[in-house]
Order: structure tokens, then sequence, then C-alpha cells
């Protein structure tokens, strides 16, 4: 019959030698141990070896140097060989069953009649037991047997569900914070934050329209005015006779040339009128009927009256550079240069980081810097200025504040709660000058909900095994729990009306969160 060898490996094990010897049924297999190979040397290994090919029919042999297992081979009735080549020239074991026992192995003698005696006597008394006495042992047992299932699913079975609210509480910190260029570092115990300066050089134009006047020579209005005779007689009106509006205030003309009045009541003459000096320009330009009164001797004889109104009279001025106009636009430029350095150093910074527009100032001009278009008293209508400046703030980062605030309230806890996740909030109060110089003032505020903690466990320990209202009186008298919200208890079956006496069997919750 061919020989199947096998090369056993480091790696092989039980399962995959039994896998092997499932295809060889009936042949003859020769396992080869390599002498560097530790595994599947035990007396142990060989056994389940030799059994698993026995149930193969398999013809099993080894080839080994191990002293040990060639001991444990001739032990078992294994062939075992030295080499491959003395496998194929020598005589094969054939496996056999061990169908007699060792002499150490032989049942002790025939029992003595006292001994027999004793255990018919046994019997015998066994068989005159009363079967009233049977039955109420067998009852007794099925009792016990019922009150041990009946305690076990007693306390196996019953369930709680404790649903309980968390006592809650909302904790602020204000802190009084002082920003200082000086500081290099946050200062949590003076409440001082480092506070950086910002420069900028930044450049603008402006424009504003000039506000002085120069009059120039200006142009009388004229009229023409109806002069009519009070009386029977001529009435002769010199030159220079001086006539004047009646409403508001009064607006002097005289007439340019003597004329005379025909006599007799209600004749009439027309003359021309002119604005006096101390009324020319466009003062003059009365409407119809305002020149009506004659001043003087001749009011009493005459009467007077401009049916059209007067015309050409003309102010002729120009705009002049006022020193106001300098004031105006010196201000109006370094309004800009600040807004256009506030938007330079904004672009530069963090989220986190914030100029303080009450530190935003001028720090350095020059005379070279500002260039006006003209000056004062100069006649134009309008002047512009170039100016060029170097513009300072200062910047804190409300980081710092922040780790300040959330430190303070951190502190503020109390014993048994902590910080609920999200809930922490800042606020920043506006800036003030402070009284050093490249100091700011602040107020920061900060709060936070706090939940308080519970050893869930614990409160199940002692949960266990009370009543209904004692557990309600337990739980109320937890501080950690609110009474805003009072604990729930769900029992199952809930006709039960204690606890379980278990408390894996108690379910300790928190509600949902508001």
């Amino acid at each position: 019959m061919e020989i199947v060898s096998y090369n056993l490996e480091a790696t092989d094990t039980l399962v995959s030698l039994r896998q092997r010897l499932a295809g060889l049924r009936g042949r003859r297999v020769l396992l080869i141990w390599p002498e560097a190979a530790a595994n599947l040397r035990s007396k142990l290994d060989l056994v389940l070896i030799q059994r698993e090919a026995d149930r193969r029919a398999v013809q099993l042999a080894i080839v080994t140097t191990d002293e040990m297992q060639r001991l444990y081979a001739a032990e078992l009735n294994i062939s075992c060989f030295d080499s491959l080549e003395a496998s194929q020239s020598s005589r094969w074991k054939r496996g056999r069953k061990k169908l007699f026992l060792p002499r150490y192995h032989k049942p002790s003698p025939d029992l003595r009649a006292e001994d027999l005696a004793l255990i018919a006597g046994r019997l015998s008394r066994r068989n005159q037991r009363s079967r009233w006495r049977t039955l109420m042992e067998r009852l007794a047992v099925l009792a016990l047997l019922a009150g041990v299932v009946g305690a076990a699913l007693y306390a196996v079975v019953p369930g709680a569900e404790v649903v309980v609210s968390l006592q809650k509480e909302t904790i602020t910190v204000v802190v009084d914070v002082v920003a200082d260029r000086k500081a290099d570092a946050l200062r949590a115990n003076s409440a001082i934050i480092p506070a950086q300066v910002l420069r900028e050089t930044v450049e603008t134009s402006a424009t504003v329209p000039a506000t002085g006047t120069v009059w120039l020579d200006s142009v009388s209005a004229a009229a023409i005015v109806t002069f009519a005779n009070l009386g029977a007689d001529q009435v002769d009106i010199p030159r220079g006779t001086i006539l004047a509006t009646s409403a508001g205030e009064p607006i002097l003309f005289e007439t340019a040339a003597q004329v005379v009045v025909p006599a007799g009541v209600g004749q009439r003459v027309d003359a021309t009128v002119e604005a006096m000096t101390s009324h020319r320009g466009s003062v003059g330009n009365v409407g119809p009927g305002m020149i009506n009164t004659v001043l003087g001797e001749l009011s009493d004889r005459v009467s007077a009256i401009n049916l059209a109104p007067a015309a050409g009279g003309s102010n002729q001025s120009v705009k002049t550079v006022a020193a106001g106009d300098k004031r105006q636009l010196l201000e109006s430029a370094r309004i800009q240069l600040q807004s256009l350095a506030y938007e330079q150093m904004r672009a530069g910074l963090s989220e986190s980081q914030v100029i303080i527009i009450e530190s935003l100032r001028i720090e350095q001009e020059r005379k070279e810097w500002t260039r006006f278009s003209a000056d004062v008293g100069a006649m134009t209508s309008e002047l512009s200025l170039t100016m060029r400046a170097v513009v300072s703030a200062l910047v804190v980062d409300d980081r710092y504040g922040r780790q300040l605030t959330a430190a303070r309230l951190r502190d503020k806890i109390p014993a048994n709660f902590e910080l609920v996740a999200d809930s922490l909030t800042y606020a920043r109060g506006p800036f003030k000058i402070g009284r050093a110089d490249g100091q700011i003032n602040f107020t920061a505020t900060a709060s936070a909900a706090v939940i308080a903690t519970f050893e869930g466990e614990q409160l199940r320990e002692r949960l266990a095994g009370i009543s209904l209202a004692e557990a309600r009186d337990l739980l109320a008298m937890q501080p950690e729990l609110s009474s805003k919200r009072p604990p729930r208890i769900s029992l199952y079956p809930p006709s039960l009306q204690r606890m379980p006496i278990m408390a894996v069997r108690i379910r300790v919750r928190e509600s949902e969160r508001q």
C-alpha cells in the first residue's frame, strides 16, 4: 500500500491535522515531526491524533527524534521511526484496541453473606414505607421547588423605571476688566488683559464750499411814481424829494428830476424815483403800490404811489475763503483719516479682536502733510485739502475676556454641580478710557447653566426592596433632584406596590433637559 507522508509545520494544529486525515481514509499515513517544531508533542496530542486515525481507518506511523515522543508512541502502540527510509523498509505496527484489563483492574471478590443481608434489610424497609408518607414527601419536595421558583420569579420578573429631573441653576459673573497695552499676558487675579497698539499711515482729500463774501458795486432799483395833487394850487416837487415804503422796514427812494403837479385836486403827474444809496441793490425791487409815502413838507400837499414794480436793483458779490472754512475742512479731513485707518486696521484682525473706537486718534501730523488749495481771503467758490497722518488705536482680544469670565464662572459652580455644555454666554460692555495712559476699562459678563450630578447606582441600591411610598419620600429628600418636576416611578407589573428587590431591575434615567 502506498505511504502518504506529511511534514508537520510549526503552524499545524489538531484541527488542521484532522482535516488532512479526513481525505485519507484507509491509507497509510506517515507524520514527520521536524526537530525545530514544538507543536503537537504531548501525549494527549498523540492520543487525539490516534483516535482520529482509528476513526478514519488510517494506519498511522510517525518519524521523530524526540525521546519523549518515541516513548509516548511505544505506550500507544504507534509505529515510530528515525527517518523516512526506515519507515519504508521496516514493518509497521497495527493499531489494536486493548481488550483485556491489567491485573490491578480485576473486580473485587464476591460479597460476603452479612453484606448481602444488610442490603436486603434496606430493601425490605424501603418496601415497607407507607404510600401516604411517600406522597407527602413528594408534595413537600414539589412545594419546596415551587417556592424556589416563585422566589426566583419574584426577584427577577419585577422591574421599575425612575425618571428624575436634576436641579438646574443659572450663575452669572460680572468682571471689571482693564485692557493695558503694557501688559504682555492675561492676569486673572487682577483682571488685566493685554491690549495691542495698531498704527496706520493714511491719506485723504476733502472739499468744502467757501463761505466768505466780498460785495462789489451795487445798482439801485428804479420805479415810476404817480403824484396826485391834494389841493387847488400847483405843487412844485424838487429833485431829491424822498419817498418811502410803508410796509416793514422803510426802503427810501428819491426823485431823479424836478416835476410840477398841475393845480387842482386830483391832478396827476408821473416821476422817476431811484433807491437811495443806503438801499442799493436788489432790496429796492419792491412790488407795485409799495412806494406810497411822501416825506417832508410836501406830505400834506401831494400823494404818491407806484403802479408798477420797482426794478433794476442788483447786488454784485464773490465767494472767498473764510478762516472757519479751513477749520471745518481740517476737522472733516481728520474724521475721514480716522475712518480710513479703522477700515485698514480691521481688515487685518481676527474675528475675536476688537478695535476700541474710543482710543482711535491721530497720533502724528506734519505741516508738509497738510496742503490747502487756497489761503484765507482768496476768492474761490470752494476750498480743498489733501492731508496725511498717522492714526493709532488700541485692540483687545475677546478671547482673553472669555477666558477670564469662564475662570470666574467655574469658581462659582456649587458643589455637586457641573456645567451644562454649550450654555455659556458672554457679553462685553462699552469701553471707557482709563485714567492711566494706554488703559481701557470695560465690564465682561458671562452666564451659564449648571446642573446637579448624582450617582444612579447608589440611588438604585437604596430604592431596592422598599415600598412605593417610601421610594417617593426617598426621592423627595434628594437635594440634587428638582422639586419643580417630581420624579416619576413606573412599576412592572403595575399592580406591584413595591420596588424590585434586585437593584439591577431598577432603571434610573434623567428626563430630557429643557
